[in-house]
């Protein structure tokens, strides 16, 4: 199930945002990067258009900010993902129910 949302959601991130999506990809891939720090602003620039430019992103961000806000909040108090796996299930719920509709 988790693999339909996140290929769904590549798919859109592809779409909406191909130039940013493929400079980090070319970053993060590239051997002569030493560093993953110096991905960083093609990261930024991938963030900043996923939040604003790709709908489904968008609408999961709406009608899921609750659950959203819960798995931040897990995370910034414990510090580990793995410690959040509950927060995380709710939020790909969640996420699915909305891009199915």
């Amino acid at each position: 199930m988790s693999g339909v949302l996140d290929q769904l959601l590549l798919d859109d991130i592809a779409k909406f945002c191909p130039q940013q999506f493929l400079n980090y990809h070319k970053c993060m891939s590239d051997p002569n990067v030493k560093d993953v720090t110096e991905c960083i602003p093609f990261q930024g620039e991938l963030a900043k258009c996923i939040k604003s430019d790709v709908p489904s992103f968008q609408k999961i961000q709406d009608k899921c900010a609750d659950v959203m806000k819960d798995y931040e909040t897990c995370i910034r108090s414990k510090g580990k993902t793995s410690e959040c796996i509950d927060q995380l299930n709710s939020l790909r719920n969640c996420a699915q129910r909305v891009v199915q509709k």
